[in-house]
């Protein structure tokens, strides 16, 4: 069965319910799996724990449902044609030129896979990009009054991404779906990596300072206190170092001391997942220089809405979903006519 077949058949049992109890028990056996080879790849020492797979199935229906709570908040679908570069604000606000979403539409393999895979007439996907605030003073109009040295803020898009395009809007959702799945695993996971290795280096300080408490160095400070005070200082500040190392050790090893601490960790992500994956829906008004404007301003402007999207300490997104016609996808290919002479 491949993963996109598990994923949907999960999802239609998450979202769904009763309709489709029908999903039996070989069906659901088979997204377990799925879920074991994430887990497989990258944390295999709660493999061996007894019902690990029952253990975090709970959880990870939990973070499906809010996931999928989510997806009706990201605004679109938008068509994404150079074409259309002049007459759509948000086009025009989040790319400098039509050339520039044109070379995107060129260097992004997955639409081109997906067109040549498929031959279909169009694709469904998900435009992700990095936003990015620049403060500054400049002047501001009011009426007939030019006020200078106003705050103002200059929003600007970079780092486009198109990704999961599929043939209709729902099966690319279920991709995305999956794909933020697969995240919270990651988080889950790299958080017990980083204490991991946080433990190795505090082990190594403890075993380093105790043998210095243990064989206290000579005493050529260059200070005015007589050698025994000035070990003596030295000794209660190692002492005070390692009591601290002792207590944030005892603190990593109730957390994550076992396998089955692992699977805690990991559901208590997925159980939370609002507090890694955060999405709201934004309406902007850029100027056309891409000045943050007020609702209530007057001046010709952008307006368009956007899903902001943030994943722990990443950088903030800008989530949209597109539709990408064959066509436009092939004539952004073809090189710009010559000029006449």
């Amino acid at each position: 069965m491949s993963l996109k077949s598990l994923v949907t058949a999960f999802y239609q049992r998450l979202v769904y319910g009763s309709s489709h109890q029908a999903m039996n028990h070989k069906r659901e056996a088979a997204v377990l799996d799925e879920i074991e080879r994430i887990v497989r790849e990258t944390d295999s020492t709660i493999l061996p724990v007894h019902r690990f797979r029952k253990k975090i199935l709970p959880s990870v229906r939990h973070a499906m449902q809010y996931i999928s709570g989510l997806v009706p908040q990201v605004p679109g679908p938008v068509d994404f044609d150079p074409g259309r570069w002049d007459d759509d604000p948000l086009l025009r606000a989040m790319f400098i030129s039509r050339e520039e979403l044109t070379g995107l539409l060129q260097s992004t393999k997955a639409l081109k896979k997906f067109f040549q895979r498929t031959n279909a007439s169009r694709a469904f996907a998900m435009l992700v990009a990095e936003q990015k605030e620049k403060k500054f003073f400049g002047t501001e109009k009011d009426g007939e009054i030019v006020r200078r040295d106003v705050p103002q803020k200059a929003v600007f898009f970079e780092n486009f991404k198109v990704i999961d395009p599929a043939a209709d809007l729902a099966e690319t959702r279920l991709q995305v779906q999956h794909r933020a799945l697969i995240s919270l695993f990651t988080q889950a996971f790299e958080k017990i990596t980083d204490l991991q290795l946080w433990k190795e280096d505090l082990e190594k300080q403890q075993e380093l300072l105790e043998f210095k408490v243990q064989q206290p160095e000579g005493t050529d400070l260059g200070t005015d206190l007589n050698p025994s005070e000035a070990d003596d200082n030295e000794t209660q500040e190692s002492l005070e170092v390692l009591s601290e190392i002792k207590r944030k050790l005892e603190e990593i090893k109730a957390e994550l001391d076992t396998p089955e601490d692992h699977i805690e960790h990991l559901n208590a992500v997925l159980l939370n997942p609002e507090q890694h994956l955060r999405l709201k829906t934004v309406s902007l008004k850029l100027s056309r220089l891409g000045i943050r404007l007020e609702p209530s301003s007057t001046e010709p402007a952008n307006e368009f809405t956007v899903a902001e999207f943030e994943r722990d300490q990443d950088p903030k997104q800008v989530l949209l979903w597109i539709r990408v016609e064959q066509t436009s996808f092939l004539s952004a290919g073809q090189p710009k006519p010559k000029d006449p002479v």
